[in-house]
């Protein structure tokens, strides 16, 4: 008999501890997902704004100095695969002109 209460108690204890984990666990869930999304969207914007403030910015002269060059540059090549384009074609019916 002696045994038997040993055991209740000691099923009585192990039933207090799990609950006593079940109530624990409940009161650390985590938050639903809409919840963690904005929180780490926030986070990643808070961080990003951060870090913007430690770029080095160009001045307008040198960003308007970059867009000419650049604008020069797309013309150029442009240029150049159309002339190469157009003389091709010209070759091209040229063979085909001695040939049909």
């Amino acid at each position: 008999m002696a045994e038997e209460n040993k055991n209740l108690s000691t099923d009585d204890v192990n039933v207090k501890k799990v609950e006593e984990k079940e109530k624990a666990k409940a009161k650390t869930k985590k938050p639903n997902f809409i919840v963690r999304m904005f929180s780490k969207l926030f986070k990643f914007f808070k961080d990003t704004k951060g870090e913007m403030k430690k770029v080095t910015w160009l001045s307008g002269s040198e960003v308007f100095k970059s867009f000419k060059l650049v604008v020069a540059t797309v013309v150029a090549v442009g240029l150049a695969i159309a002339i190469i384009d157009v003389s091709s074609s010209y070759f091209i019916n040229f063979i085909a002109g001695l040939i049909g």
